[in-house]
């Protein structure tokens, strides 16, 4: 009986208020997970007689970290949920959206890469001119491929999708219209990455993702979008660092405008997919309530950009 009662106690929707608090500790939980693994991973390596830099400076650190710290999202997820009593399904788990709402997903995904790569590329080689360190994946046996998988396709996929647009982007709609919700959600998974870097793309993704999501009611949509995204990312660089084969263009005129010309193009499928494949979808209608904005939200995104500006700042020095 009192289990019943626990459940029907349950809410199944998320507030503003959750989202700035979700972002704070999405913010602040990983940096310090990540600087606890470090201390212990350089302990170990120094009692077993590696130098501390070289051992965190090697590849495995760097994918461990990396992987630690994205499987945090999810313990933020489920700890959050249970102290303030939410049903872990508010995110909009929805596996029965269509087989083509499935397709769908994946050649948005897939899309969204290929007609945002050159627009990247573009601005890594104009950050890399002011100095800017640009990191590059390099991945030269099917082992690391299938590591590189798991750790940059999988694991984001799901826990930054609960996170920013199961939990994040529906608390924001209970004071925002969509538009704005969307492009605010996408902004806080971009500053998420703490990166000049990887700034300009997550948020130009994050936006093509809460669009999916909404449209399709469904988190795992925009999951599939998400891995799919990130696994064409890793194959490329398979593939870059094993024939030699790669997507970066020069920096010339007609680069940049190869690049304006294809975010126009998915710019133009996705307003089309919009207007008459979702026009007689089911769309989900999220009720706004009245009241002032949470002030969580707001100290959540100026910490955000607090952080950003001092890790920019931090990399030109």
């Amino acid at each position: 009986m009192e289990n019943e009662k626990e459940v029907f106690e349950r809410r199944n929707f998320y507030t503003d208020d959750d989202s700035g608090k979700v972002f704070i500790i999405s913010l602040l939980v990983p940096i310090l997970v990540t600087l606890v693994f470090s201390l212990l991973y350089s302990g170990i390596a120094a009692a077993l007689g590696y130098q501390a830099e070289q051992a965190m400076g090697s590849i495995w650190f760097n994918v461990a970290a990396s992987f630690i710290s994205t499987l945090t999202l999810i313990a933020i997820y489920l700890i959050y949920n249970k102290v303030n009593k939410i049903d872990n399904r508010a995110v909009r788990f929805d596996f029965k959206i269509g087989w083509k709402n499935y397709l769908l997903a994946i050649g948005i995904g897939i899309a969204a890469l290929f007609a945002l790569q050159p627009l990247i590329s573009m601005f890594d080689r104009l950050w890399a001119g002011l100095g800017y360190e640009i990191n590059e994946l390099s991945i030269n046996s099917f082992g690391m491929f299938v590591l590189f998988v798991f750790v940059s396709a999988v694991a984001p996929a799901i826990c930054e999708e609960i996170l920013f647009r199961g939990m994040i982007l529906s608390g924001l709609r209970k004071k925002f219209s969509d538009v704005v919700s969307i492009v605010l959600s996408a902004l806080m998974f971009a500053l998420m990455h703490q990166s000049l870097q990887q700034f300009i793309y997550p948020f130009l993704l994050g936006l093509v993702l809460g669009w999916l999501y909404l449209r399709t009611g469904s988190v795992v949509a925009s999951m599939l979008a998400h891995f799919f995204n990130n696994f064409f990312v890793v194959l490329v660089s398979f593939l870059q660092s094993t024939t030699n084969f790669s997507m970066i263009l020069p920096l010339k005129w007609w680069s940049i405008l190869l690049a304006i010309v294809l975010l126009a193009v998915i710019a133009v499928i996705v307003f089309l997919i919009d207007r008459f494949y979702f026009k007689h979808q089911s769309k989900t209608i999220e009720q706004r309530t009245p009241g002032k904005i949470s002030l969580f939200l707001w100290v959540a995104i100026a910490l955000a950009v607090l952080i950003f500006l001092f890790n920019l700042v931090a990399a030109f020095v």
